[in-house]
């Protein structure tokens, strides 16, 4: 072995003596040992360290990931997570290494591998755009030629490698025509082959058929009976036709159980797959040679192309594989689950189906099989094919996948055996519960009790779903996704029962735990504010009604309350449990959604009610159930409760009897604090309670569109407080509702009371003259045409003449008018360009404090904050960049501006830690900064990076930035605020010297 080794060196050095081995020759000018040289540094230097990167980077995804059994599996978790960008630079250096390979060793044969490989580093990062131009590329290059034959008289001598780069190939028309001839002859030889070797195969089968008829006869005439011979249809699905025997040969009885959350179709080729056969062929071997990359470019092409939502070239890309003879038996398997991929990206269930079984049944991996039926499983359940769903999620069982998945699938069975018919929801329950309590299952506690909830709401038994999934939330096992899915659930039955209040809770601890990413959670969102006003007003309600009821309580009576409340904080050694001081004793103890959402922005363990009662629980499993007391534990005990039994009386001089301690007069007076104790604050109490039950109407009416409830809201409103300011409005709306509820006397009845207590007044004639309300809109479009016309000289720059349309306009407006708070924001907007900062801020403020709740208000604060952080200069005495200054153009050449507030921020030391970042996380990018100041006297730091080709790349960057918010410029502690702008936007921020206005510009072009 020694003398061979030797011997191999030796031959080595005389070829690079002779032949130099350039990396710059030609293929034809290398030897045998320059091509194993380049051969062996390619794949054991660059390549394979590439792909250990690779395998890491996805452990490292695997463990961002967490499957979500309440829902769909994702068939390729490493495409599901969010933040891919936790392994770019890996990713990144992965990409370096196989691209030296290309650069030092073009003609080795991983060449195509390593091109293969950028691709999908890039589907990795979710550079998908980038992902396609690779594989195109790798495609085309690689792109097996036809073989060629040498020799004399026509005897075939051994083929030329599988591929070449086209490079390569001469660019001549005519040898290119002489190619294309000679490719189509030698398919359509192909062709004919194919046919006369299927006809040899027809004929065979017929002998065969013949032969076994033949002795059936004989066999009959003996009296022998022959067993039934049986065959395997493997042509179930459309593309499993033709296929490799080796297939049939690639699951092991005892294959590996394989990765949970990463399946195998990023594993290796292995011997089994390298037998596929040689492309075009039938059959081939590639155990002694390196196998092209080109089947597989083609695969992951068709992958990004659906992740690009290019399906149609996609599902070219897929039938070709899937049919063509020559395909390796490992692309063709990872081809079938591709195409089931597609049709779910499509949400084409039913199609998808099929070729998820297909996949599962050729899977190399315990773990992959087992998801691929678990998802066909869901599938049948979401299609209402519970039978189907019971087969599929038994076969994931069969499978001995990781427990996780088999208890998921166990769960599963029980629910579609109910729901099958093939059992009862008392047996699905009875089973789950009976796991529950096995001790293997604890960690998997919540996720058992979720889908007994399922089974009990879908049985109709909404209190016993509603319990279930409390105690989900309540067991120590509950992880994120299972709190999202019973939280969110919980949210839903309370709106469905009309507990709007409850159900808003239960949407903000909802959205607490609920990623952004989630498609529920723009819905949710929607839905929570929609509820906001309505559970504001009944939280006011519940409030207001507690404090004027103790306030008109005996001041014997109120004290003696008190008393009993400072008892009860002091038994409790919490006043966590207590929203305000004067509602102790008066509210019901907020359940665990609201606890959970008063207190989320805590991490005292005392306000945390699941932790409390874990530990109660806990408690009471090891010392059983004791009395609240001192010391219980200690086993020489000196009181006298150790002797004496409960309810006895102790001798007054005993001396461990304890007086009651009372509450000082402070304490008292700090919990009766803010409670109406006086007739003019009760009579405000009053005119609030009035106030809030009329915006409960009008919430039900007009965001829930729920009108017998906003009818029993404005009638508690009139029988509790008659005379209100809000009385005629209330009538009004009683009017509407009882007529469009086709309730006509009770209508007339109300327009009657308008007309009688309030006549004259608007309420009264909208309700009693049918014409006024064509008078009315007239008049409501005169107004709207005033304000356009006065925006619309905002918009020209004519400040002047915006504050002299409005100063006309605004006397003419009622005060509730929501036309009055647009006419504000847009005065104060333009008193700013007129007047500078301090006019700007004053006008802002008086926005904020006069229109409470309007989008107004919101729209001035955010501008208040954007001022207060941000520092950016007002127009005035300096030429500024207005909004219509700024154009949208997402083409173009873009920069990304990161600006420091401190005037003195250290932009040198700034620049290497943002390089340093972009050295980590956009290390292809080649990205550079430029230290510049900006400002009428250069009082603005920034740090300009150049550049991106568009502005979606340069918005990803922003994004990223965002997210990686922990390591962006944290070492500095600078306050910065960081924005994509366009080339053109750019230069005009240059001539003005300011960023004022872009900002605002850029949160609504570019969010």
């Amino acid at each position: 072995m020694k003398k061979t080794t030797q011997l191999f060196l030796l031959l080595l050095a005389l070829q690079l003596v002779l032949a130099g081995c350039s990396s710059t020759k030609s293929r034809e000018d290398q030897g045998i040992v320059a091509r194993a040289w380049h051969n062996m540094n390619a794949h054991f230097n660059g390549y394979f360290n590439a792909r250990e990167i690779m395998d890491e980077s996805l452990v490292v995804l695997d463990e961002q990931h967490t499957d979500n059994y309440n829902q769909r599996l994702e068939m390729f978790p490493f495409l599901a997570v969010d933040n891919p960008s936790v392994v770019a630079e890996e990713l990144d250096r992965a990409i370096e290494k196989v691209a030296i390979v290309v650069k030092k060793h073009p003609y080795s044969n991983w060449t195509d591998d390593s091109y293969l490989l950028v691709g999908q580093a890039q589907l990795l990062k979710q550079d998908y755009e980038g992902a396609e131009r690779t594989l195109n590329f790798t495609v085309n290059e690689f792109r097996p030629r036809p073989e060629r034959k040498k020799g004399k008289k026509g005897k075939a001598d051994e083929t030329e490698e599988e591929f070449e780069s086209r490079r390569e190939i001469a660019t001549s028309q005519t040898q290119s025509r002489r190619d294309r001839l000679k490719a189509r002859r030698d398919a359509q030889r192909e062709r004919e082959r194919t046919i006369k070797q299927r006809q040899k195969e027809a004929k065979a089968a017929q002998k065969e058929r013949d032969r076994e008829r033949k002795a059936k006869i004989r066999a009959r005439k003996k009296g022998i009976r022959l067993p039934t011979k049986t065959t395997v249809d493997t042509a179930r699905i459309e593309g499993l036709d033709n296929e490799p025997e080796e297939i049939a040969d690639a699951v092991d009885p005892e294959m590996e159980e394989g990765p949970v959350g990463m399946i195998s179709i990023f594993s290796n080729r292995n011997e089994a797959d390298a037998a596929g056969g040689e492309y075009g062929k039938k059959s081939g071997s590639y155990l002694l040679k390196h196998r092209p990359a080109y089947q597989e470019s083609r695969l992951w092409l068709a992958w990004t192309l659906v992740k690009r939502d290019n399906f149609d070239r996609a599902q070219i890309i897929l039938e070709d594989l899937r049919n063509d003879r020559g395909t390796y038996a490992d692309v063709r398997r990872k081809a079938i689950a591709v195409q089931a991929y597609l049709y779910l990206e499509q949400e084409r269930l039913e199609e998808a189906i099929p070729y998820l079984e297909a996949a599962a049944d050729v899977a190399v991996e315990r773990n992959e099989k087992a998801r691929y039926y678990y998802i066909a499983g869901q599938l049948y359940q979401e299609l209402n094919q519970p039978g189907s769903a019971l087969d599929a999620f038994r076969e994931v069982v069969a499978s001995k996948p990781a427990y996780e998945f088999e208890l998921g699938a166990r769960i599963s069975m029980a629910q579609n055996a109910y729901l099958s018919g093939s059992g009862s929801s008392a047996d699905a329950l009875s089973e789950l519960e009976r796991m529950v309590r096995e001790e293997k299952n604890r960690d998997y506690e919540s996720q058992i009790l979720y889908s007994m909830a399922s089974i009990a709401l879908r049985d109709g038994d909404q209190p016993a779903g509603a319990e279930y999934l409390r105690r989900a939330l309540d067991s120590p096992s509950g992880g994120g996704a299972t709190r999202v899915e019973a939280y969110q659930l919980l949210g839903d039955l309370a709106y469905e029962e009309g507990d709007y209040l409850g159900s808003k809770l239960y949407y903000d601890s909802t959205l607490q735990v609920m990623g952004p990413a989630d498609s529920r959670f723009v819905e949710t969102t929607d839905r929570r504010d929609r509820l906001t006003g309505v559970a504001g007003s009944l939280q006011e309600i519940t409030l207001k009604d507690s404090l004027l009821r103790i306030g008109t309580l005996p001041e014997a009576e109120r004290r003696s309350w008190a008393e009993e409340v400072f008892e009860l904080r002091r038994a409790t050694n919490s006043a966590a449990n207590f929203s305000t001081p004067a509602t102790q004793g008066s509210l019901p103890v907020a359940n665990a959604a609201t606890a959970a959402t008063s207190m989320s922005g805590s991490s005292f363990w005392g306000y945390d009610n699941q932790a409390i009662r874990r530990g109660g629980r806990d408690f009471s499993r090891r010392w059983g159930d004791r009395a609240l007391e001192d010391n219980w534990r200690r086993s020489n005990r000196t009181d006298a409760s150790l002797f004496t039994a409960e309810g006895d009386n102790l001798a007054p001089g005993d001396p461990s009897r304890r007086d009651v301690q009372l509450a000082t007069e402070d304490e008292i007076n700090a919990i009766l604090e803010g409670i109406p104790l006086d007739e003019p604050s009760q009579t405000t109490t009053r005119a609030d309670l009035a106030r809030a039950y009329f915006t409960l109407g009008r919430e039900y009416r007009d965001r829930l569109e729920n009108n017998p409830r906003a009818i029993e809201a404005f009638t508690q409103l009139n029988a509790r407080y008659p005379g209100s300011e809000h009385e005629a409005e209330s009538w009004y709306y009683l009017y509407l509702l009882h007529k469009q509820a086709g309730n006509g006397s009770e209508a007339q009845r109300y327009a009657g009371e308008l007309n009688r207590k309030y006549q004259g007044s608007k309420f009264a004639r909208l309700a009693n003259d049918p014409n006024y309300a064509a008078e009315l809109v007239g008049e409501e479009g005169r107004r709207t045409r005033a304000y356009e016309a006065a925006y619309a000289a905002f918009e020209r720059q004519d400040y002047q003449r915006t504050e002299q349309l409005i100063a006309a306009a605004l006397p003419g407006l009622p005060d509730s008018h929501p036309l009055r708070a647009r006419y504000e924001l847009l005065r104060a907007m333009a008193s700013g360009k007129l007047q500078g900062r301090a006019a700007y801020v004053t006008a802002l403020q008086q926005v904020v404090a006069q229109h409470e709740g309007t989008p107004e208000q919101i729209r001035a604060r955010e501008i208040l904050r954007l001022l207060g952080e941000g520092g950016a200069r007002l127009p005035g005495r300096v030429p500024t960049a207005g909004a219509s200054s700024f154009k949208e153009s997402m083409d173009e050449i873009h920069y990304v501006l990161v600006v420091f507030d401190n005037p003195s921020a250290p932009l040198n030391q700034l620049k290497v830690e943002l390089e340093e970042y972009n050295q980590k996380y956009n290390k292809l990018d080649r990205l550079r900064s430029t230290p510049i100041f900006i400002g009428r006297d250069n009082e603005t730091p920034v740090l300009v990076m150049r550049r991106f080709k568009t502005g979606r790349e340069a918005q990803d960057y922003y994004e990223i930035s965002r997210k990686n918010a922990a390591e962006f410029l944290a070492d500095s502690e600078e306050v910065y605020r960081i924005f994509p702008v366009s080339q053109t936007n750019y230069r005009e921020i240059l001539k003005a010297r300011s960023f004022e206005g872009y900002e605002e510009w850029f949160l609504s072009h570019y969010q």
